[in-house]
């Protein structure tokens, strides 16, 4: 009888489980960040008239909310972008592992499609 060994498990089917689980860490990791903001935004924006913003003087606890609520978006954008690339990158390397299955699948066909054909018989 003929043996066919098992297709050699590839580069990308090691690195993709990572790739994706990182995305996901980053993009939880930005989603709850985000949550933590709102609270300073509802804080700010909800419990302080306009006035009172505008006039906060210098070293408020309004102007130190101002600059978490500013500076915070310029380095949560590019994480969650990172965590939604990495996830990406992830997939598309899991379907570049397709062919290699189907050659595979292809020449286990061929060796023991003669094989179910004679048994049939």
């Amino acid at each position: 009888m003929l043996n066919v060994a098992p297709p050699k498990s590839s580069w990308q089917a090691k690195v993709f489980p990572v790739l994706t689980a990182i995305g996901w860490i980053l993009v939880m990791i930005s989603f709850v960040i985000g949550l933590s903001l709102s609270s300073t935004a509802s804080g700010y924006f909800g419990e302080n008239t306009k006035e009172s913003r505008d006039g906060a003087a210098v070293g408020d606890a309004l102007l130190g909310d101002l600059e978490t609520l500013t500076v915070t978006p310029r380095w949560l954008e590019p994480l969650t972008f990172l965590g939604v690339a990495s996830f990406m990158v992830g997939i598309a390397l899991a379907f570049s592992t397709i062919p290699n299955l189907l050659s595979n699948r292809g020449q286990v066909l061929n060796v023991c499609f003669p094989i179910l054909v004679k048994k049939g018989e």
